[in-house]
């Protein structure tokens, strides 16, 4: 079916017709585009908080002066042996707590300071993964931050990164296999005097930080296999890039992981690859107490002269119970460091008060000093604060885990917790007061929720009731009570209320990830308890989805979002959307659960309608509205008009497709963003006959519409159609 005749402007001195603004056809015109500077470019794509001397990362951690220095000389002395002995890849390891990235950090600021002497900058690249960073726990920049490191440090890959770029900007985009070719080995290789530069360091820190895939989607949490997936193909990147004998050394610090060590004590690593096990090198009792002595003093100088000559009678107590891990020491030093108390006080309390620790629990871990500390740093806590304390910190877990927020401040995310848990304003954020030695409370204006743990052993403290025991957190409950707040919330959401900028935070919090957390629980909570999901439904069904819907769509963002995420998606990507609630819960339920999966289903279908059809009828848009978000909502809908084609035997008669029938002589924005997402997005093959009758049901309203672009896309659609159906007959 080739329809009706389109008419198009042709650009002059050529014949390729320019629709919506993209050229089609043949196109031979000398386009002027101007030379791309290679480094700024990089720069903008580079995680710029993943460097060792970044502002995101400061004041970086660094070892205390007079500790691990055994370490950090056997890494220097290594790096800075040219003997054809030394290995290129040295992998330093230890648990966590142990003070791998201070090491990473220290090295970096060593070598560095040794530019001078040897007559150029040893210290070629460092990438310091973190899980709760959206640009530092993901792959994706990882080649690239690398590449503009290595080009500032080798000013003659200048030239060739800036022809790189200029010759493809999409390598940018490109597999991070093939970033690694044309952006770093490549260049190296086409250089004449590649054999007279110097041996450059490339440190890469906390491969196990490292959660995500390439792809820096927060929308939906990786799996444990997916992780490890991640984490190997870094360590494999970084091996394809030594097989090529550049001049370059890697230093690689991470937890001893079991699918770590496998792959680096595996033959492609084996023999390039010197590890170092950072427990057993250095003394590790000496370095606690250097710490905890000068700690000690410049608290006592912080509490006036009177106090700095008295001895801490408790100091060697503290040395011995940290049994040489320097985590157990700074968080003792960080618990006394208070000043509204009794330093000395808290220290006599923490060494020698304790209750009795579980012989179990002592002896199963080494960590079991830390542990203990943890419980009596819980315990100091008054205990008429206790349980708002815990219902806080379990808040707060859900909050980081699934949300579609990239970048929440710590103040707002707290107003949204306390809006939305029914808490008086600020009485999160002082029920987590006495934990200041372990939660970062302090600067809560400069930083992000996601960075509330000051270490993450305090997390798997917490979530391990074997270690917490009565302090344990429960995350599934905590989880329940986040989405069933956000449902409660959004009861306060009408028509009347969209279009505007709500002001409570806790209402904006939830129209921005309602989805994103029925999500989260379609994966994990319900799979565990159908009654809770049932009981969630029945709050979907009092909702006015229709306004939830469009205040998800419409409702200013204080916050970044990648383009390519939608506080809706969830329930789009979804194979039936209106499964997204529903599950698989009406297999074996009674018939009273039936039908109030019945009645959701009808709701969740109905509202789309309502809402789909608002917005054709919409003749303006908000101007704040991105070209990207309206070619969601046409996504969108697309899909729901698979499902209703597809689930309605009567279909025809559908509001919404009736609607889409009669959007007017020129139609409306989102009649035509709707119509070209149903030529361009693919539907399922078994589907592809529903596609075509609906479209086929609606073409005179596109005719009548007349858009060049819609009778481009309507015109391209059918003649592939037409070739698709002879390919197959041919068949």
């Amino acid at each position: 079916m080739r329809g009706s005749t389109v008419t198009v402007h042709n650009q002059q001195h050529s014949n390729a017709p320019i629709v919506n603004g993209v050229v089609y056809g043949n196109v031979s015109n000398n386009v002027h585009r101007p030379n791309l500077d290679g480094l700024q470019v990089l720069y903008q794509h580079a995680a710029t908080g993943a460097m060792h001397d970044s502002d995101e990362r400061f004041p970086p951690p660094l070892c205390h002066p007079g500790t691990r220095e055994v370490v950090v000389r056997r890494i220097i002395g290594w790096y800075l042996d040219k003997s054809r002995r030394k290995k290129p890849i040295m992998w330093v390891y230890a648990p966590a707590g142990y003070g791998k990235t201070a090491v990473a950090g220290t090295v970096s600021e060593k070598l560095e300071a040794l530019t001078v002497k040897l007559g150029f900058c040893p210290v070629g690249a460092t990438f310091f993964f973190w899980r709760t960073s959206q640009e530092r726990n993901s792959p994706a920049r990882f080649i690239i931050t690398l590449a503009y490191q290595l080009v500032r440090s080798i000013p003659e890959l200048k030239t060739r990164i800036d022809e790189v770029i200029n010759t493809d900007p999409m390598v940018l985009k490109k597999a991070l296999e093939v970033q690694l070719r044309k952006l770093i080995v490549e260049p190296l290789r086409s250089l004449s005097n590649l054999e007279d530069i110097p041996n450059r360091l490339i440190i890469v820190d906390g491969i196990d930080e490292c959660i995500n895939s390439d792809r820096e989607s927060r929308l939906e949490k990786k799996s444990d296999e997916d992780r490890e997936t991640s984490q190997l193909r870094v360590l494999n990147l970084i091996q394809q890039l030594h097989s090529h004998h550049l001049p370059l050394s890697f230093l690689i610090l991470s937890r001893p992981e079991a699918w770590i060590r496998r792959h680096l004590e595996s033959r492609l690593f084996c023999d390039v690859m010197e590890p170092l096990d950072l427990y057993k090198v250095g003394d590790h009792m000496n370095d606690v107490k250097l710490f905890v002595r000068a700690e000690l003093r410049r608290i006592a100088e912080d509490l006036g002269s009177e106090s700095v000559d008295a001895e801490w009678l408790e100091e060697e107590c503290l040395v011995q119970k940290s049994e040489g891990h320097m985590i157990y020491a700074a968080t003792v030093i960080r618990h006394i460091d208070d000043p509204y108390g009794n330093p000395r006080k808290l220290l006599r309390d923490i060494m020698y008060n304790s209750s009795a620790t579980r012989p179990d629990i002592s002896d199963s871990t080494p960590f079991s000093s830390l542990y203990e500390l943890y419980r009596q740093i819980m315990r100091s806590c008054p205990q008429r604060n206790r349980p708002v304390m815990i219902e806080v910190i379990e808040d707060v877990m859900a909050f980081q885990e699934e949300r579609t927020f990239v970048d929440e401040g710590f103040e707002e995310a707290f107003c949204a917790l306390d809006s939305l848990s029914g808490r008086p304003p600020d009485s999160g954020l002082k029920a987590l007061r006495p934990l200041h030695a372990v939660l970062r409370i302090g600067n809560w204006h400069e930083q992000d929720i996601d960075d509330l743990f000051i270490h993450a052993s305090f997390g798997e403290f917490l979530n391990s009731p074997y270690l917490s025991e009565e302090y344990a957190v429960d995350p599934n409950k905590g989880e329940e009570r986040m989405l069933s707040n956000v449902l409660d919330c959004m009861t306060s959401i009408t028509m009347n209320t969209f279009g505007k900028e709500l002001e409570d935070p806790g209402a904006r919090f939830a129209v921005q990830n309602w989805c994103t957390f029925w999500h989260k629980a379609n994966s994990g909570l319900f799979r565990g308890s159908p009654t809770t999901r049932l009981n969630m439904i029945k709050k979907i069904i009092e909702l006015d989805l229709m306004a939830c819907i469009m205040q998800s769509y419409f409702s200013p963002s204080r916050t970044w979002r990648p383009w390519d995420q939608s506080s809706m998606a969830p329930l789009f990507d979804a194979s039936i959307p209106s499964n997204f609630f529903v599950g698989s819960l009406g297999t074996g339920r009674g018939v009273d659960s039936l039908s109030v999966i019945r009645k959701a289903k009808y709701h969740i279908q109905s509202s789309l309608d309502a809402a789909f059809i608002y917005l054709l009828q919409m003749t303006s848009l908000p101007s704040t509205l991105s070209a990207g978000a309206k070619f969601r909502i046409g996504c969108h809908c697309a899909k729901h008009l698979q499902e209703v084609t597809c689930s309605q035997a009567d279909w025809k008669t559908n509001k919404l497709v009736r609607a889409l029938q009669n959007p007017g002589n020129k139609g409306t924005p989102f009649f035509e963003e709707i119509v070209k997402c149903l030529y361009d997005k693919d539907w399922t093959k078994r589907y592809e006959d529903a596609r075509r009758e609906l479209l086929l049901h609606i073409d005179n309203a596109i005719l009548k519409v007349g858009s060049e672009a819609l009778l481009y896309c309507r015109d391209e659609f059918w003649y592939s159609s037409e070739e698709q159906d002879s390919g197959s007959d041919e068949y």
